[in-house]
């Protein structure tokens, strides 16, 4: 067994991450060697993961005569990522309840395993098993063998609801480590138990009045004051002009803490226009409270294939979305050690998911009208037959809500599981630099378990992260913003859009060999469409919304990376932020 140092290296730049291996079938050989890299290797254990540059510590620590790997944060025993040893030394998985965190453990003298994750199962874990050996990673392509297959369950997920479905990932043999869970291994045998039990979690039944704010502004602060005694260094906020980064911004500033404001520009796409708006508004909002707020700017048309390509590596596995985050990791990769707050899940707990299509059942409807919402014929219905049909994503997605009680939040605790936890939260949790600490309050459990007692369709409607921020920090509130957004505020030029674009599409479409593999996932009528498209551009927009997820989908699978090399085959591997050369399809023979 061969791991290949160099290419992590290369393609986990600047990226936080790690890699380990239990009771591995086979000796390991290290290949290549980078300081930027932390390895650790034994007869029954090897690992690998980043180091932060400042401290020189990774995530692989030597307790005693035990080797824990730890990601993350947990805010009752005040530990996270770059702890200690010694902080380190004394945690036990029972102790680790109210967080967003990976957590293994292996005990040399009992040699067994211990494997966690937090309650919500934020924190990006995947496993798989082969030949004996039990692999885990933060992100899943660091998992891919040579001559994986894809599911291609989570892959109609993609195309269908923009994220994968259930604990599924973008390959057969590899699966999401389950949310609340906890995973013994020994050389004998496994146990999966659920340590975090969803059908404790409120029914959401409770009406919104103007006590419940009180309840949810108290809860709040609370959770960040817990993530305040974390121990990591500067305070960092990217600060959008939206009202859950909004309500961080005003509790640092009324409670006198010190932080560093960043915002990065993006461009909304709003009726076929783009606008900047949170770098035009959040630098406004930071002024007028004397905060000094420093703006990323948005990659220029030039860099836009390199920061597809790096997102494509990290997290093209995952979502379609975020490359416009590659340039605030970058940033952040200059920087100093950091707690950086995230405002992941306000919106589902804090204001409920009832603006989003297919989340807005009532209680008394059944589990078949969210399914129904949620899942359409159009894009499934273009697709070849190896993939799911309609009826048969249908009933797993069923199977999917179905894990939620059949309560007033059944909808939303599918959103928070669905969109959340697999399609927004990967642009900070499996993107970020080592050596900074992301925290996400409103994640707490005890802000859970609150905001989760009110009823959601009230709490959209009332909108309680607006409520919050207007009753609590009123000389916050009214400002122009993306949740208020002037009517008058000006669309960027056209020119700009249209040379981003031209770069979006030629990534896309420019690749023949992705076209051609693509071939067998669309119906007959959709191939003859996507192979013409080849000579006449403009029929691409007939099938945009389809071509273009599927294309990258495809780009992502053919031109996945090997890490982990068993004997000699194996493809050639591509390099994070440079242009792809042409790769023989290896697969194609397999999956014809």
């Amino acid at each position: 067994m061969q791991i290949d140092l160099t290419l992590l290296a290369q393609n986990f730049a600047n990226v936080e991450f790690f890699l380990a291996c239990i009771f591995p079938s086979e000796a390991v050989e290290l290949q290549g060697s980078s300081t930027d890299l932390l390895t650790v290797s034994s007869s029954c254990f090897w690992a690998v993961s980043s180091r932060a540059p400042s401290t020189n510590t990774g995530l692989v620590h030597k307790v005693g005569e035990n080797l824990v790997v730890f990601r993350g944060y947990e805010v009752s025993s005040e530990i996270h990522s770059y702890s200690p040893p010694e902080d380190l030394s004394s945690i036990a998985a029972d102790d680790l309840q109210n967080g967003v965190f990976s957590f293994l453990r292996f005990d040399t003298a009992s040699q067994s395993a211990t494997i966690k994750c937090d309650a919500f199962g934020m924190s990006p874990l995947f496993y798989r098993k082969n030949n004996g050996s039990w692999y885990v990673a933060s992100h899943p392509g660091l998992l891919y063998l040579d001559g994986d297959v894809p599911d291609l369950t989570s892959w109609a997920s993609l195309m269908q609801n923009g994220y994968v479905l259930g604990d599924r990932s973008f390959y057969h043999d590899i699966k999401r480590f389950a949310a609340g869970a906890e995973m013994q291994i020994t050389a004998e045998h496994c146990d999966i138990r659920q340590w975090f039990d969803f059908a404790k979690l409120p029914a959401g039944q409770q009406a919104v009045d103007d006590d419940a704010v009180d309840v949810i502004e108290t809860a709040f602060r609370a959770s960040m004051e817990r993530c305040m005694k974390l121990k990591v260094g500067e305070v960092t906020l990217p600060f959008s002009s939206g009202f859950d980064s909004r309500r961080f911004f005003a509790l640092l500033v009324k409670k006198n803490i010190g932080f560093k404001a960043v915002t990065c520009q993006s461009y909304n796409r709003k009726q076929g226009r783009d606008y900047d708006i949170d770098s035009v508004y959040a630098p406004k909002i930071a002024a007028a409270f004397g905060v000094d707020c420093e703006v990323v700017p948005a990659s220029s048309p030039d860099q836009l294939t390199k920061d597809a390509l790096k997102r494509q590596h990290l997290i093209g596995t995952e979502t379609f979305m975020h490359s416009w985050a590659v340039p605030l990791m970058q940033w952040l990769a200059g920087r100093p050690p950091s707690l950086i707050l995230d405002g992941l899940a306000g919106d589902v707990l804090g204001n409920s998911s009832f603006d989003i299509e297919g989340f807005d059942s009532r209680a008394n409807d059944s589990t078949s009208a969210i399914v129904e919402k949620a899942v359409k014929e159009g894009t499934l219905s273009q697709l070849s037959a190896r993939v799911n049909s309609a009826d048969s994503y249908r009933q797993k997605y069923r199977e999917y809500v179905n894990k939620f009680l059949p309560n007033t939040n059944q909808s939303q605790l599918a959103f928070l599981q669905g969109r959340t936890r697999r399609c927004i939260a990967p642009s900070i949790t499996m993107m970020h630099p080592p050596g900074h600490v992301v925290v996400f309050p409103y994640c707490d459990l005890e802000f859970a378990f609150a905001a989760l007692s009110y009823d959601p369709e009230q709490k959209y409607k009332r909108y309680l992260q607006r409520e919050c921020l207007q009753r609590f920090y009123p000389e916050f509130y009214d400002f122009p913003s993306s949740r208020c957004l002037p009517a008058d505020h000006p669309p960027v030029d056209e020119s700009i859009s249209e040379a981003r674009s031209q770069v979006e599409k030629k990534y896309i479409y420019g690749d023949s060999s992705v076209i051609r593999s693509a071939f067998k996932y669309v119906s007959f009528s959709n191939k003859v469409l996507l192979f013409a498209s080849q000579f006449a551009p403009a029929l691409r927009q007939r099938r945009a919304w389809l071509f273009g997820p599927l294309l990258m989908i495809v780009r992502t699978y053919k031109k996945a990376p090997v890490y982990i090399k068993h004997g000699p085959k194996s493809r050639q591997a591509p390099v994070a932020g440079t242009a792809d050369s042409e790769v023989v399809d290896v697969m194609d023979a397999e999956l014809a």
